[in-house]
């Protein structure tokens, strides 16, 4: 009977010194603004989409959502400095793959104009000609 409890005692202390150790392994809790940061990589890369950079900045657009992918693996681990980065990271090419899509869309509809502006130009010239 002694024996039991000793062995019984020995696991339970066991466990508690397992379990005491086991907190700062995995990590401490992510700070507001570390959520903040991935909140923020996920609404960029949703204005990325809807400015579409799939067409016009494929590349900074897929390095996006692979941290932000990243951000989410390392989340559950807590580890709070790679979060962070990740996080970071894919904002900021999520942010650029939408500057560049809205850079090229708006070059597209420069090029349409100034073809539509040279057309015009061609039918005056034409217009004087024959008068």
């Amino acid at each position: 009977m002694a024996v039991k409890k000793s062995i019984c005692l020995g696991v339970v202390c066991g466990l508690l010194l397992i379990f005491s150790f086991a907190e700062p392994i995995r990590g401490q809790d992510l700070s507001a603004a570390q959520e903040q940061e991935y909140l923020d990589a996920q609404k960029a890369l949703k204005a990325a989409r809807n400015a579409q950079a799939e067409k016009y900045s494929a590349d900074n657009l897929k390095k996006a959502e692979d941290f932000l992918s990243q951000a989410d693996s390392i989340r559950t681990l807590k580890d709070k400095s790679e979060f962070a980065q990740a996080s970071h990271l894919a904002r900021v090419y999520a942010e650029l793959a939408e500057a560049l899509a809205e850079l090229k869309a708006e070059e597209e509809k420069l090029a349409a104009t100034n073809e539509e502006l040279l057309k015009i130009k061609d039918e005056i010239e034409r217009l004087k000609e024959g008068q």
